[in-house]
């Protein structure tokens, strides 16, 4: 009788850690534009910008990167992808699985769910990004994005009911 609850003890703790994995979302704003435009591209700034990022994503196994439907957040999330050191084997394909999403409907709750265990980046705009977060951990922490700031790097970690957050500047 011993081993059989043994056996079943272990069997719930197994179930228990695979539900506790920790899902994390990166949130970076697009890089620099352009121009003043409805749907700019990116600028050399930008384009230079979204480099370096990829040298800090470049190891960080990301799954799955959302953008908005604007240029300037797709050209973001495909220079930082077209950096990373870590070639595929040969035969095979990098995986980069890019979705697009409304900035006026995402919930990090839902992305949250929809990647458990997994990294996500999501490329967004300095008005939409603070709100995502705030709706998020249900307080008003952060404010909007200077206009002129693009180098804000938010990192969310959600680990069963938990949720940590931070801002750090790059």
């Amino acid at each position: 009788m011993k081993p059989i609850l043994l056996i079943f003890a272990c069997l719930v703790l197994n179930v228990t850690v695979a539900q506790e994995k920790t899902t994390t979302i990166y949130l970076i704003r697009h890089a620099e534009k352009a121009d003043a435009s409805a749907d700019p591209s990116l600028s050399t700034a930008g384009i230079e910008r979204a480099q370096k990022w990829g040298k800090y994503f470049d190891d960080k196994n990301i799954s799955t990167y959302y953008v908005s439907r604007y240029k300037r957040t797709k050209m973001t999330a495909l220079e930082i992808t077209s950096t990373f050191s870590k070639m595929p084997e040969p035969g095979t394909e990098r995986n980069f699985n890019l979705r697009t999403y409304d900035p006026a409907t995402l919930s990090l709750k839902d992305v949250a769910n929809d990647n458990k265990g997994q990294n996500v980046l999501i490329v967004g705009h300095s008005n939409t990004i603070p709100t995502q977060i705030n709706a998020l951990i249900g307080e008003k922490k952060y404010a909007e994005i200077p206009e002129s700031d693009f180098g804000n790097l938010y990192i969310i970690k959600v680990t069963g009911d938990k949720i940590t957050h931070e801002l750090v500047k790059m």
